[in-house]
């Protein structure tokens, strides 16, 4: 969120946007360029996380070991690579949602006034993914951020993503 503000909103308000602008580029490549910071540094805060949480059990000796067996059974390999291949198209998707707004506002601290509650836009279908008797399928599979924390919860419990279930709607 803040890379994207500042490499619109700070870079405008700062007075450098009009110099990248008169560069001999395509605004296209500028835009796309500047697309895959905001994607990327998403990707990377979300690669540190799930870093952070598998090396976070392995500091704490208190956690029983039976419990940290079970733990790192679903988070393994697989899960992970799982989890960052939903992620870049999510992470496409917020760039994609923040870059209009950063670009529209006049200065860094309006853009951070309104993307900050685009949060609770954010939280609200998280937190139904993790409802009971919510399940993903052809509807759910639709719905950005929902779509991701139903897809994380069916790995989670060891269900297979059959491409046949969405057909079932």
């Amino acid at each position: 969120m803040y890379v994207c503000i500042d490499l619109f909103a700070g870079e405008k308000e700062r007075g450098t946007l009009e110099t990248i602008l008169t560069a001999p580029v395509n605004r296209r490549d500028i835009i796309i360029g500047k697309m895959m910071v905001v994607a990327g540094s998403g990707l990377v805060s979300a690669s540190v996380a799930i870093i952070g949480i598998a090396s976070s059990l392995n500091m704490f000796k208190d956690i029983p070991e039976e419990l940290k067996s079970v733990i790192f059974q679903i988070i393994n390999t697989k899960f992970v690579v799982l989890l960052l291949c939903m992620i870049i198209p999510l992470a496409v998707f917020f760039a994609g949602t923040l870059i209009p707004v950063s670009i529209y506002s006049r200065s860094f601290k309006e853009a951070q006034s309104i993307i900050t509650p685009l949060n609770f836009i954010v939280v609200i279908p998280a937190l139904v993914g993790t409802l009971p008797g919510i399940e993903l399928n052809t509807v759910t599979a639709l719905i950005p951020i929902l779509n991701v924390t139903l897809a994380t919860k069916t790995i989670i419990a060891n269900q297979p993503l059959e491409c046949y279930r969405f057909g079932k709607g």
